[in-house]
């Protein structure tokens, strides 16, 4: 049986690093990262994050702004971020 539930998504975007961080665990307790998976062996640019009990708790994004949804990237942007792109 399929269900569809919607949950706030709480991400954070450095756009220095290019680097987006989704977390499906929040907030993520200190030391809750244990294991780092990296997937997409094509590009290497992708990891999850598990807790202790194998569980994902975070995705991180690398090369994010080339491959996340604009619509994304402008959402979990600073407001600052976001002038100082337009200047």
């Amino acid at each position: 049986m399929y269900t569809e539930t919607r949950v706030p998504l709480v991400c954070s975007y450095d756009s220095d690093a290019d680097a987006a961080y989704l977390y499906l665990d929040h907030p993520l307790p200190a030391a809750a990262v244990r294991r780092v998976v990296p997937f997409d062996p094509a590009d290497g640019m992708s990891n999850l994050d598990l807790d202790a009990d194998g569980r994902v708790v975070g995705l991180e994004i690398l090369g994010a702004g080339r491959r996340l949804p604009p619509a994304l990237l402008r959402a979990i942007r600073h407001p600052a971020e976001e002038q100082a792109g337009s200047d």
